[in-house]
């Protein structure tokens, strides 16, 4: 009887790790690594089109990062996402923002800003 029981404990006990996968599930978002001197290309100030609670964005490139700020409150970073000319915001509002460009010379134009379920657009100052 002893020996049934061993082996009843040791069959249920290898029975999860005979089923387990040992293929790894990864649950994190693509986030795809951009070069430091496209990103030169999203910096500036960009102005909100009517809208009161915002009135101005920055971007900035510090050490091979893009920060964003409005108005006066603080940086966040913003990391590349896998879906082109899109970023999101390392704030606790986790904001995506998608960039336009022009059809011609391909310079940054503005950028669309999804936050807390409202869409907010700016224009790069000149």
């Amino acid at each position: 009887m002893k020996k049934l029981l061993v082996f009843a404990f040791a069959l249920t006990a290898a029975s999860p790790l005979a089923f387990a996968s040992n293929s790894p599930v990864s649950k994190t978002a693509t986030v795809q690594q951009a070069d430091s001197t496209d990103l030169k290309a999203y910096t500036g100030k960009y102005t909100f089109a009517q809208n009161d609670t915002f009135k101005q964005f920055t971007i900035t490139l510090e050490n091979g990062d893009l920060y964003g700020a409005v108005d006066e409150y603080p940086k966040n970073k913003l990391v590349k996402q896998s879906a082109p000319e899109t970023f999101k915001s390392t704030s606790e509002y986790g904001s995506i923002f998608t960039f336009t460009r022009d059809a011609a010379t391909k310079a940054v134009t503005g950028f669309s800003i999804k936050i807390m379920g409202n869409e907010l657009s700016a224009t790069r100052d000149k």
